[in-house]
């Protein structure tokens, strides 16, 4: 008899926990790439890099800040604006992986800005320069050149708001 109540107590946890594990929220990461973060601000280390499509795990969320988990098993903290609840497909709609589309041409077309968009609103704005926002695009900035320059700006936690 004891033995019986053992192995009902025994499943009844293993089903919990895989109901646990069944409901965790999963989230898409919708930016062609980001870091996570050991914390919740913007200048903590690094502890993974993701990117366009990667799929995460939902642990918890502070403010606009969600604690995730890679399929990598990497834990970590990224922002909210970085990724979706919904599930993104990166393609051209067609089965061919070779149809020369970056992530980052994905990411835009799903925001409305595809190449034609650009092409017109370059012909429209001819007297705009668009080589500095081309710069800016490539420019990665690494976690020491930010908090150096947050420090040197006395800017978050070095002398403004903070978190």
């Amino acid at each position: 008899m004891k033995w019986n109540r053992r192995i009902v107590l025994i499943a009844a946890t293993l089903i919990a926990f895989a109901a646990a594990a069944f409901a965790a929220t999963q989230l898409t990461v919708q930016v062609s790439s980001t870091r996570i973060r050991k914390d919740g601000v913007f200048w903590a280390p690094s502890v993974a890099k993701v990117g366009a499509g990667e799929r995460l795990t939902e642990l918890s969320r502070k403010g606009d800040w969600i604690e995730v988990r890679t399929s990598a098993g990497e834990r970590g903290w990224i922002h909210s604006t970085a990724v979706t609840t919904k599930k993104v497909t990166l393609g051209t709609g067609s089965s061919s992986a070779s149809s020369g589309v970056s992530a980052d041409e994905v990411s835009l077309a799903g925001k409305g800005f595809t190449e034609d968009v650009e092409k017109e609103y370059r012909k429209e704005n001819a007297d705009l320069d668009f080589d500095a926002v081309d710069r800016m695009s490539g420019m990665i900035v690494s976690d020491d050149e930010l908090i150096a320059f947050l420090k040197e700006g006395k800017l978050a936690e070095w002398g403004g708001k903070g978190r």
